[in-house]
């Protein structure tokens, strides 16, 4: 889309759309996500700035996290001139810490390794072949998919959680049939240098593992 649009007597531009349908996909962001996404390519003043504007005509809103970082989220105003069919209470509108910090390391994270996050119903279809009891095991887990190389990769965020956490993770991705197995890559996200060489431990449990330390923690 290209141009200008004017809703509620605001002009909007084809930046201010983007800006809206990204907060609407990720559901949470920051002024560094937008700039890395392509979306604000000026200086971060310039784009706090903008956000304001938006924020101002009751789009977006802000908040802060415990460490002072700004993030914002979409509001139903802005769901609206998206033309979103979510209700005003819908979750998209709702927050709690612990879900801000994990949905922004989810997009870093997808921004760093260019991935679209698979739907939770369409990821679940590739295990369709396991047996009930490990079908529902790994149904019941809260992990995040996508595809990369013409592999599924299930992405395990360390959300400083113990190791026999992580054990069962692995061993629920390693029990299933052969065939499904080859087709998967449980990578999981940590934060240290310890617990990567710690998780490295994992990858001779039967089911192709990676361990990534992010550069980014909230």
């Amino acid at each position: 889309m290209k141009g200008e649009w004017v809703y509620f007597g605001m002009k909007l531009t084809e930046r201010d759309i983007k800006t809206l349908e990204f907060l609407a996909k990720w559901r949470f962001c920051t002024i560094e996500q937008l700039q890395k996404a392509g979306i604000f390519k000026a200086a971060y003043k310039t784009c706090y700035h903008r956000l304001a504007v938006l924020q101002g005509a009751k789009l977006v809103k802000s908040n802060k996290l415990p460490g002072g970082l700004l993030y914002y989220q979409l509001l139903p105003r802005g769901g609206e001139m998206l033309e979103l069919a979510d209700s005003w209470y819908s979750s998209r509108y709702r927050c709690a810490i612990s879900k801000v910090v994990n949905q922004l390391v989810l997009t870093d994270f997808a921004l760093a390794v260019g991935v679209d996050y698979l739907p939770r119903e369409k990821a679940l279809k590739r295990f369709l072949d396991a047996s009930y009891d490990n079908l529902l095991k790994v149904s019941r887990l809260s992990d995040v998919y996508y595809e990369k190389d013409g592999l599924l990769h299930v992405l395990v965020v360390d959300n400083q959680l113990s190791m026999k956490y992580f054990q069962e993770r692995a061993k629920a991705y390693s029990n299933l049939p052969a065939g499904l197995r080859e087709g998967v890559v449980v990578v999981f996200l940590v934060f240290s240098e310890a617990k990567r060489n710690h998780m490295m431990k994992l990858a001779g449990s039967g089911v192709r593992i990676k361990v990534l330390k992010a550069t980014w923690k909230y």
